[in-house]
């Protein structure tokens, strides 16, 4: 655990004298950025405000945090919650019987009416509500070093022709033209942006949503691997299982001209002090000025029989799902409250930007794989993304065959 998370989360209890009966809630998640520990702190100190003992277990990343609390499960010690994502990993959960439904809190809140319809749908199973949802966050942002672009009088991409037709000047130039991390989870980002603003938004949902191996086989998934392809030159020789947060600091210092990520990457440059505009800025991913790749964080409550972690639980919840407490998360976390009824006010400008296309309707919404592919399918198709990237011999179209395939659901 680094120093600055222990004192952006724990740093809270030590400030504050918890009763004796204080409900205890022990919480796994995957925030351990410098920007998501300022935001997680939040959390904390509402539950910790409400009379309850906020326990932190941290995890190096979503799969990291999947096995950890799998693991717990399995051995009897289940959290009382855990950071999830919604759609389909939430449900295979709730068709196991594994988490608590929220139906009680959901229903008195109202979280039918105060929450996206398409979120409500992620969260909802065989009629019942099993994830408190805390954010909607777009996967498809361009984040950049505003002193690079400028130095070189250049303006940031609209579409990934003219990243490719800017890259080598500004390689040339001695600087990194994409800062990308080699793990799953950004090659997994990259490869989603790269999809919508090449492959199109239409082919997008036909795969996202419909499954279709027809879409996946596509000329057009075709051209998203050629460009992905393209892509390995531009970018650092440290980049291999490189950390997000860590290679979103290329572009903080000004070694990296942009990065594909989300809007969560704006906790961390305000985190260290950096300004909007002036120290950098941040766009949609070329090619999808007009679409949004919709991603939300929720708590999910795995199933307990003790009374005293029951109560925790809906304590917890009803925290988390109070609009006054999600503005304020996301004042920090950089991304948008789940709750339609949160205040906008202080939100970071750059999940504005996405908040204008999410507002526009749903043709203009774009699901993330996390919610409507099973982990299964999800980890197809981050071992083919990897190995394409890592094995150039690998064409365009073999990976764009093994990809249908998948998606499909015959690889």
């Amino acid at each position: 655990m680094t120093g600055l998370r222990w004192l952006a989360v724990f740093g809270l209890a030590a400030a504050t004298i918890t009763p004796a009966a204080a409900q205890k809630a022990t919480v796994v998640n995957f925030w351990t950025s410098g920007g998501e520990s300022r935001a997680l702190a939040i959390l904390a100190k509402a539950y910790e405000k409400a009379g309850g003992q906020w326990i932190d277990v941290p995890a190096i990343g979503p799969q990291a945090e999947q096995a950890l609390v799998l693991s717990r499960i399995a051995g009897g010690d289940p959290p009382t919650a855990m950071q999830w994502s919604v759609g389909v990993p939430l449900g295979q959960l709730a068709d196991q019987g594994l988490l608590n439904n929220l139906d009680e809190i959901a229903k008195s809140g109202q979280w039918d009416k105060n929450l996206p319809p398409i979120i409500v749908k992620t969260i909802t199973f065989n009629g019942h509500v099993y994830g408190a949802p805390v954010d909607i966050g777009g996967a498809n942002y361009m984040y950049y070093s505003t002193q690079i672009y400028q130095k070189l009088g250049l303006k940031p991409p609209t579409t990934w022709d003219e990243f490719f037709a800017q890259a080598p000047k500004i390689k040339a130039a001695g600087y990194i033209p994409l800062a990308f991390g080699a793990n799953a989870q950004q090659e997994n980002w990259l490869f989603m942006a790269l999809l919508a603003g090449i492959g199109g938004a239409d082919v997008y949902r036909q795969i996202a949503i419909d499954h279709s191996a027809e879409a996946a086989g596509s000329d057009a998934v075709k051209r998203v691997f050629e460009a992905l392809g393209r892509l390995r030159q531009y970018v650092d020789a440290g980049s291999p299982n490189r950390k997000w947060n860590d290679t979103l600091a290329l572009v903080e210092s000004n070694k990296a001209a942009m990065m594909i990520v989300g809007d969560w990457a704006s906790g961390d440059f305000a985190a260290n002090g950096l300004k909007l505009g002036k120290d950098y800025g941040c766009e949609l991913a070329p090619g999808t000025q007009d679409q949004y790749i919709l991603v939300a964080d929720a708590f999910a409550f795995p199933k307990s029989g003790n009374s005293e972690q029951i109560a925790a639980q809906k304590k917890l919840a009803s925290i988390l799902m109070e609009p006054d407490v999600q503005t304020e998360f996301n004042v920090y976390k950089g991304s948008l409250p789940a709750l339609l009824n949160s205040k906008l006010d202080g939100i970071d400008p750059c999940a504005q930007i996405g908040h204008k296309v999410l507002s526009e309707g749903p043709d203009h919404q774009l699901p993330h794989f996390f919610l409507t592919f099973t982990p299964n399918t999800l980890g197809e198709i981050y071992d083919l993304i990897a190995e394409y990237w890592t094995d150039p011999s690998m064409t365009p179209a073999a990976a764009t065959k093994r990809f249908s395939q998948i998606v499909g659901g015959t690889g």
